[in-house]
């Protein structure tokens, strides 16, 4: 079957389609797979869910949640506990292409994972469309594809605001289009002729940007420690106490995600503070996103363009390696966002 029939009423020359356009001229049914590393590609599939509507035959899974333990062993446990522990190795993975192209050439003529489970999900979907957030969905849905022939449409999703080695370590024979929030040309990849490349406008949840016309309190603060919890208590601490010295009436909710331990130890810590309150796992940060007036947080994807479209101030913290390197140059280029220290927030504090 020919897919590119269904795209061709998308604007040619519209360089920031949105995300609406783009899914109305999906064929359904339509499976949105994404990923666990990182709450951010999971909140960012949930967008596309929303904009596909109700009346739209959509899906949405988790690829963690169809590949074997091996896999998901080396894709999320592995990963998460070098962005925890060893961080500095994150620059050598990112770098050298050795990492990834072993990863291709072992599933490329060794047939060392089973999609079975994966494959079994997308036939009970009959899924006509799938669109696959970063790369590493994309990796396991076009080798799917590739082993099985599914006759089906395959999008990749940039989900940052630049590009990695993985995704030219993909099988992209069997990949049918790409959504990027950046154009065509500043990307470092090569796409073949057959691909449709589509520029999209911000995926963003609509409930974020009903916020931009709501004017919190300023002294009501969100801090988000990555949804690993990857910043420290140490760290977390030496943040927050210079802060309230400095703004005695700033109310801190501090977001640490999966990370439990580091939960225990700012609770423990700030027990005693009337005006700190610690949370573990969030499923989202519009609760706090709609009261708080300026968010410190790592420059995670999601969290960049959920703040950006409430018109929330965004203060940056050192994240992850390459990344995250590219969604903070993008933030503070674009969406006003400055690296948080006492003084760039006091400049903020005594003009809002």
């Amino acid at each position: 079957m020919n897919y590119i029939c269904y795209y061709q009423k998308l604007s040619m020359t519209n360089p920031s389609l949105t995300l609406k356009s783009i899914m109305s001229a999906m064929k359904p049914p339509v499976l949105i797979v994404s990923s666990m590393v990182g709450r951010g590609n999971y909140s960012i599939g949930e967008s596309f869910l929303q904009q596909a509507g109700a009346d739209t035959a959509c899906y949405h899974i988790a690829i963690e949640d169809f590949l074997p333990p091996s896999a998901v062993a080396e894709d999320l446990q592995r990963y998460k506990w070098i962005s925890n522990n060893i961080r500095p190795l994150l620059y050598l993975i990112y770098t050298i292409p050795l990492f990834y192209y072993l990863k291709y050439a072992r599933e490329r003529w060794f047939f060392k994972t089973d999609l079975k489970r994966l494959e079994e999900r997308v036939q009970s979907i009959g899924a006509n469309t799938i669109i696959c957030i970063s790369h590493r969905p994309s990796f396991w849905m076009s080798l799917l594809k590739t082993r099985t022939n599914l006759d089906c449409a395959l999008w990749g999703v940039l989900s940052e605001f630049g590009t990695n080695l993985g995704w030219r370590y993909i099988f992209w024979e069997a990949v049918n289009g790409f959504l990027s929030v950046l154009p065509r040309e500043q990307l470092r990849l090569t796409f073949s002729s057959h691909l449709l490349f589509r520029q999209l406008g911000l995926p963003c949840r609509r409930e974020f940007f009903a916020m931009a016309g709501y004017k919190p309190d300023k002294n009501n603060l969100l801090v988000a420690a990555g949804y690993w919890g990857q910043v420290g208590a140490a760290g977390t601490i030496k943040l927050i106490e210079p802060l309230l010295k400095v703004f005695p009436d700033l109310k801190i909710h501090l977001v640490c995600g999966t990370n439990s331990i580091l939960e225990e130890r700012l609770n423990r810590h700030f027990s005693l503070n009337e005006h700190i309150r610690v949370y573990g796992r969030m499923d989202s940060l519009a609760g706090f996103m709609h009261d708080c007036a300026a968010i410190i947080t790592k420059p995670g994807f999601s969290t960049l363009i959920e703040a950006h479209a409430a018109s929330r101030k965004i203060f940056l913290l050192r994240g992850m390696p390459v990344a995250e390197d590219h969604n903070a140059r993008h933030a503070i280029g674009y969406f006003s966002a400055e690296w948080f220290n006492l003084e760039s927030f006091k400049r903020w504090y005594d003009a809002y």
